[in-house]
């Protein structure tokens, strides 16, 4: 695999890893795991939607003279909790599991913040490679570092900031999800495009065919372009101290409100952040901060473009309201909201009133 599949390097207090995007790279990951681990033993943490691919790991591992065990759970946020954990750390008991051996996260955002969580905690921290198997977790949660798993009260309330060696993002295996879930990955690029670059936001309104068919040159190209800006991010503000980071939580306020109100069962995450953006987007409108409604109005028509939601239905706006206030981003009481001023731009506030936030959420009901 050569240095035109490597997307970006993240660089953070533990060090630096590489980030490979590339169609059709997943039976190099062996040669990887060797220049980048030296381990004997890796465990491969999947999800049953993923399991053709373990095979294809398991070859690419045994050519290297590294021995595979395998871990499947079932797929879904529902998966996503400490009753999960317990049983991934049991099984890795039973295997006499030790610091030196790999962890494997092989699947969607699911299981590469659980499995993620697993490879922090276990043996207070193993060797951690993230395979993302959905458009939304080659883009967004395989980098940074963030694991962790959910409660009752909220989305990854229990968590850890924990680097992996590298992540590999094979774009080919994309060619398998349904419509509805490439959409949703496509969301959080587009997130990237309003909040840090307005040429992506660009390609996005100009380009749409071309992505909804998955070209492997364009899709790869892009997927690369939005690696990029959240490696660098995070590599500006790895832990969130500095201001920089939250820029990537735009939508997600409300996103992940509407997720722990209708318990992840009703909207796939994309879905609920392009809604938590069309909130935010309300609010920036409502203090000023955007002059025009055409903002609004652009960002509405791309998310229809790609077929994401907009609005919701059948949710009390009430009950938004009050997850929002467990969200893990507040300060001082306060919601650290993520706004725009312009495409390509986008700044925190706090302090913004409750009848604005209230307004902007029943505003949502009736788009």
């Amino acid at each position: 695999m050569n240095d035109l599949n490597l997307a970006a390097k993240v660089k953070v207090s533990s060090g630096e890893h590489p980030i490979w995007v590339g169609w059709d790279i997943l039976d190099t990951i062996g040669e990887k795991i060797n220049e980048f681990v030296e381990t004997p033993i890796a465990y491969i943490i999947a999800d049953q939607n993923v399991q053709k691919y373990v095979r294809k790991i398991q070859t690419s591992l045994e050519s290297v003279s590294i021995k595979a065990h395998v871990f499947i759970i079932p797929p879904g946020e529902e998966s996503k909790n400490l009753n999960t954990v317990r049983s991934i750390y049991d099984w890795l008991a039973s295997m006499n599991a030790e610091r030196k051996h790999l962890v494997i996260a092989l699947g969607g955002g699911v299981i590469g913040d659980m499995v993620g969580f697993v490879a922090a905690t276990y043996l207070r921290g193993m060797p951690l490679v993230h395979v993302p198997t959905t458009l939304l977790a080659m883009m967004d949660s395989s980098i940074g570092g963030k694991v962790a798993v959910d409660l009752p009260e909220g989305k990854n309330l229990v968590g850890a900031f924990y680097q992996p060696k590298f992540v590999m993002s094979d774009v080919s295996i994309l060619k398998t999800l349904p419509e509805r879930e490439l959409n949703s990955g496509w969301a959080e690029a587009i997130k990237h495009g309003l909040i840090l670059d307005k040429d992506l936001f660009d390609i996005f309104e100009n380009k749409s065919d071309e992505l909804f068919s998955l070209d492997p040159e364009l899709s790869t190209e892009i997927i690369r372009k939005s690696v990029s800006i959240k490696a660098d991010v995070v590599s500006k503000d790895e832990k969130e101290q500095l201001g920089i980071r939250i820029l990537l939580n735009y939508g997600h306020t409300i996103g992940h409100a509407i997720e722990t109100v209708t318990k992840y069962k009703d909207y796939l995450h994309g879905e609920a952040v392009s809604i938590g953006m069309m909130g935010a987007a309300q609010i920036a409108y409502k203090v000023g901060l955007v002059k025009s409604l055409d903002i609004i109005k652009r960002q509405k028509s791309l998310f229809i473009k790609y077929k994401l939601p907009t609005n919701f239905n059948n949710i009390d706006t009430k009950q938004i309201f009050s997850a929002m206030h467990k969200d893990k981003k507040k300060s001082n009481g306060d919601i650290n909201w993520v706004l725009l001023d312009s495409i390509g731009n986008a700044v925190t506030m706090d302090n913004i009133p409750d009848s604005i936030v209230m307004d902007s959420l029943r505003e949502l009901t009736e788009n």
